[in-house]
């Protein structure tokens, strides 16, 4: 991908704490205008890999805080990579691409891209790139963290309420009195109520007789 690069710069707020970014293009060079641009800006650039090098190998020894690629067109192997990344070490991802294809947008949206820029690198808008890239993150992020915390209270009320079914059937108490009683347990264990009804269905589980 050819780089179209203004070498003007803008002034740095050296108030801001660095960013560390890891990027990747097809030749990596002391000579990337896209490189000498980041660090015109106060980007530190903790490593400067080719496609061909094992990008999760590569996040997990530098910590990056935000991935950068340029391509002419990501490819499908690249793609399924930034989805693994996405699930295992999850950062904001910048894809500077000459593809605008919106079936290959979708893809890498999908992928967990937080941007994608189309031709020409324009130094002047690096940073506000980058910090719409940052915001998208976030907000996918939290979202992302609503839904697992939705999940994980749906699943604590199943085990709740099992654990009380079984407390009724077996000890003859009411709903509120198994209630009260599982809330004692949790209270005496210094532990969650979903983690003492799932110890209770456990050992009833374990104790029931088994089924031929």
């Amino acid at each position: 991908m050819e780089q179209t690069l203004n070498k003007k710069t803008l002034p740095v707020d050296l108030s801001k704490k660095t960013i560390a970014v890891m990027l990747i293009e097809k030749q990596p060079s002391n000579h990337s205008l896209l490189k000498e641009a980041l660090i015109d800006f106060g980007y530190h650039v903790t490593k400067h890999i080719s496609f061909n090098e094992n990008i999760l190998e590569e996040i997990d020894i530098c910590t990056p805080e935000i991935l950068i690629l340029v391509t002419d067109s990501p490819s499908h192997k690249m793609l399924k990579d930034l989805a693994e990344v996405n699930q295992l070490h999850p950062l904001p991802i910048v894809i500077f691409s000459e593809n605008d294809s919106p079936n290959v947008i979708q893809q890498a949206i999908k992928s967990g891209v937080s941007a994608y820029v189309v031709n020409e690198i324009l130094p002047q808008r690096i940073q506000s790139i980058i910090s719409v890239a940052n915001e998208r993150f976030k907000a996918v992020q939290s979202l992302r963290n609503e839904l697992k915390q939705a999940k994980v209270q749906l699943e604590s009320r199943k085990y709740i309420d099992r654990a009380k079914g079984l407390l009724m059937e077996q000890k003859r108490m009411s709903e509120n009195e198994a209630y009260k009683t599982l809330r004692k347990m949790a209270m005496d264990q210094s532990c969650s109520l979903a983690i003492v009804a799932k110890n209770i269905i456990d050992v009833c589980q374990l104790l029931s007789p088994a089924r031929s």
